[in-house]
């Protein structure tokens, strides 16, 4: 115990005295003795005397060298020699400093060097190979610069600034940029200034605010168009945001060449006003027509904003002064429009009224104080910031209100649309969509009477076989559940191969198919009308086989259909009267397959095809098809050839058939040529292969006919059919 006590009698006031030596205290450079001289040499550096010619004592900040000196306006540039001194008590060399020491200076410019006690510390100058022009300028803010402990000395110090800049080059541009243009710190100090490091990062998250206000409010103008003070408003924040970073030491660190950061500044802050009164123009009174003085306002600030960046940098002071005196008359306009604005009690105009205000009288106080006291503090983003607040109350409300209205809205439109989904469903099972695109109408509502088009299409006529003796077995109610279920599975697979059913004809059904898919020039299979019609028959075809075998009910036992199909132009058109429309086909291929799908029953035949259908397929090779006759049907001259497509027979017959099919063609040859001897020797053995085939049947007659009976005049094989 006794030990530990003599331990810290000891020690304690040693390590006491060890702090006191380690302890720096900041110099304050504003509180020295400042001196300015014209010129710079290199004795200066030994110290300039207050009693020298041309020498000026400086009381007070900012120093603003070519203001001091009375510099005329001219060309060219000044150079300037300024100096101070201080004193340090204690020996450096003895102090115990562990932190860094460095020169902190609220602003500097335009070139410059800086001395102490004749040792250069840190060097600026860019001038070119006559020393008559600066190549770049290094105008900075919140300079802070390391200084080396051993060149302080005990007792006095000397600090010796050489400055560079332009001489004035109007009377608005003295350019204050030369020499120390900001009136703050100017100091020797170990401290880290945190203050200033605070304000750095606030600044910087302020832009971040403004840049993505700016770019949030430019991609909603990108998916609105209508609503252009979005896209006003997002590049006010932009600028806003450029404006703000051109003023924080972050952009010093970034780009070297400080003209560029100035003319940035100068140029962005110029376009704010109108940015914003184009905003409160668009955001109060939509598209309205702009008046004289805010176009006016706007084509100027636009002048200067341009001639800003591409004028000589000397002249930038220039139009950044005729700015500030342009801007109040602005501000006052700013003040009467949203003064209007409020009178007229437009929504949200009281409370952006308010923070505007607050903007515009910061605002103001910003362009006195950079006119006539220089302190280099602004607070217009700081400003912003709050109106970016009140705006986004304002927005948020007025997105509240458009979701209840657009919500009430939705759920009578949701009433409406579910109604007209329902009598858009009901008139399209009247009238089939593929109806409305072969008219060229996208809507029911664009159907006239008398609309029609001329259209090569193929035409598919399918009834189900003595369906009188079948319904004879039914009840009236018994009778409409056959025909709606066998239609039901019947008109699907019109569907699936890109038809459409035109009509329901009791049992019947008239189908037509197009070339073309729905919305395209071509089938997306490669098909034509004919193969999309010949498929959907074979496929009917094997339907009515699975029903058959399916079936319970014996109304549906041993069902057979009929299916004819012709391809060629016809005319689909609306007929009626005003009061009721229907739609129809009409033209001799419509004619012709409905007497094909007649003649099924005389040849026995399930899917007869004629000429024109064969020669449009792409597929004709792919099945099992033969030719069966030639005929001229009731209320036609001309002849047409007819085809069985046999694709969906019974696998026997369907041999049989494929068997038979060298001795009937070689016999519908010389039948037509009137070799009825040789045609009736190749028809007979074609029986005793297939003795039920009705075509061999039919030819054997013929030519036992025509052999006892030979006919007259130009004989061309062509069979006249009398009935339908």
């Amino acid at each position: 115990m006794k030990t530990l006590f003599v331990f810290l009698l000891v020690f304690l006031p040693s390590l006491a005295v060890s702090e006191t030596q380690e302890t720096w205290k900041p110099i304050d450079l504003r509180k020295g003795n400042w001196i300015a001289t014209p010129g710079f040499q290199a004795k200066s550096l030994n110290g300039i005397e207050a009693s020298d010619p041309g020498v000026r004592k400086i009381s007070e900040f900012p120093i603003v060298l070519n203001e001091i000196f009375k510099v005329p306006i001219g060309e060219g540039l000044k150079e300037y020699t300024l100096q101070t001194r201080f004193s340090l008590k204690e020996d450096p060399q003895q102090t115990k400093i562990y932190k860094p020491i460095f020169l902190y200076l609220e602003s500097i410019g335009e070139n410059w060097e800086i001395y102490l006690n004749g040792h250069s510390l840190s060097k600026d100058v860019h001038l070119d190979s006559s020393g008559k022009e600066m190549l770049l300028r290094r105008t900075i803010r919140n300079f802070r610069l390391p200084v080396d402990s051993s060149l302080l000395k005990k007792g006095e110090n000397l600090l010796t600034f050489h400055l560079i800049g332009d001489a004035p080059a109007s009377a608005l541009s003295k350019n204050v940029d030369l020499g120390f243009y900001i009136d703050g710190d100017y100091s020797i100090t170990t401290e880290q200034k945190l203050s200033g490091e605070i304000s750095t990062l606030v600044n910087l998250c302020l832009n971040t605010i403004y840049i993505f206000f700016g770019f949030y409010h430019l991609l909603i103008f990108a998916k609105r168009r209508e609503d252009r003070y979005n896209l006003y408003f997002g590049i006010f924040s932009v600028c806003m945001a450029l404006y703000s970073l051109s003023r924080s030491s972050i952009a010093f660190d970034v780009i070297y060449d400080t003209t560029w950061i100035t003319r940035i500044e100068y140029s962005s802050v110029s376009l704010l006003s109108p940015l914003f009164l184009l905003f409160m123009q668009d955001y109060f009174y939509g598209r309205a027509k702009f008046s004289k003085v805010l176009f006016g306002i706007l084509i100027f600030n636009l002048i200067i904003a341009g001639v800003t960046l591409v004028e000589p940098f000397r002249y930038t002071m220039t139009s950044l002064r005729i700015w500030q005196f342009s801007i109040l008359p602005t501000l006052v306009y700013l003040l009467y429009f949203m003064g209007k604005a409020v009178y007229l009690r437009k929504k949200d105009a009281t409370l952006m009224a308010v923070s505007m205000f607050t903007v515009v009288f910061i605002a103001v106080y910003d362009v006195i104080d950079s006119i006539l006291f220089q302190s280099g503090i602004r607070f217009t983003q700081f400003a912003y910031f709050l109106f970016v607040v009140a705006l986004t109350t304002i927005l948020a409300n007025r997105f509240i209100s458009l979701y209840r209205q657009s919500e009430d809205l939705n759920i009578e439109l949701s009433q409406q649309k579910l109604e007209l989904a329902r009598q858009k469903n009901a008139f399209f099972r009247f009238v089939p969509v593929q109806f409305l695109n072969v008219l060229g109408k996208d809507s029911a509502v664009e159907v006239n009477l008398g609309d029609s088009v001329l259209k090569e299409m193929s035409v598919l006529f399918t009834d189900i076989r003595s369906f009188t003796t079948i319904s004879e077995q039914m009840t009236p109610e018994e009778n409409f559940k056959f025909i709606n279920d066998y239609l039901a599975s019947m008109e699907p697979i019109v569907q699936r191969h890109e038809g459409f059913v035109d009509k329901f004809m009791g049992d019947g059904i008239l189908a037509l198919f197009s070339g073309e898919s729905e919305g395209m020039r071509v089938s997306r299979h490669g098909e034509t009308s004919a193969d999309k019609a010949i498929l959907a028959a074979i496929e009917m075809k094997k339907r009515v086989q699975t029903i058959n075998a399916e079936a319970k009910d014996s109304h549906f036992r041993g069902l057979k259909i009929g299916i004819g199909i012709n391809t060629g132009n016809l005319m689909l058109g609306t007929v009626g009267s005003r009061s009721r429309l229907d739609t129809t086909v009409i033209g001799d291929t419509v004619n012709v397959a409905s007497r094909l799908e007649s003649l099924t029953n005389l040849y026995r035949a399930e899917i007869l095809v004629t000429k024109n259908t064969l020669s449009s397929m792409t597929i004709a090779d792919e099945l099992a098809i033969r030719e069966i006759d030639s005929v001229v049907v009731k209320g036609k001259t001309d002849p047409i050839i007819i085809y069985e497509v046999y694709e969906a027979d019974a696998p026997h017959i369907r041999k049989l058939k494929d068997t038979t099919l060298p001795l009937i063609s070689r016999g519908i040859i010389l039948y037509k040529v009137a070799d009825f001897q040789e045609a009736l020797i190749n028809f007979e053995q074609a029986l005793k292969v297939h003795p039920e085939d009705i075509v061999s049947i039919l030819y054997r007659k013929r030519c036992q006919e025509y052999i006892a009976s030979p006919p007259t005049g130009n004989w061309i094989g062509v069979q006249h059919l009398l009935e339908k």
